[in-house]
């Protein structure tokens, strides 16, 4: 009896210690979601449940960086998208940076990107995209 009670004791740990090491590469997929990555202007790319669509641009408008585009809910659920946009020059200093979300979105839905500048408009070399959400 103390033996199977010491098995069952045992595969307890081991199912605790499993279940955390679970969370724990969760914790660090979300992490990884939400962390810079590059992207080319023009070029479709996804973050979380959004994917910007190809053919977005960067524009000047009144000497600030913006940005223009579509953004569709790649996703089985309702949501909203929330990235951010770093435009750095050849050194990594950052010229600007722009916020774009969506609305609410049904699953396969697309629409128009709203995006607000923060930056003076100059030549960078690197654009970079991240969730804020």
């Amino acid at each position: 009896m103390l033996l199977i009670l010491g098995v069952l004791f045992v595969v307890g740990i081991g199912g605790c210690a499993a279940l955390l090491n679970s969370a724990s590469n969760e914790v660090q997929k979300q992490d990884d979601r939400s962390a810079p990555r590059d992207v080319a202007v023009g070029t479709a790319f996804t973050i979380g449940k959004h994917q910007t669509l190809s053919g977005w641009k960067v524009v000047n408008e009144t000497g600030m960086f913006s940005v223009v585009g579509k953004v569709k809910n790649v996703s089985d659920a309702t949501s909203t998208a929330f990235f951010h946009l770093k435009f750095l020059s050849a050194t990594g200093e950052v010229l600007g940076n722009v916020d774009c979300n969506g609305s609410d979105l049904e699953p396969g839905q697309t629409e128009d990107l709203n995006c607000l500048p923060d930056g003076k408009f100059g030549k960078y070399q690197k654009v970079t995209a991240e969730a804020t959400f």
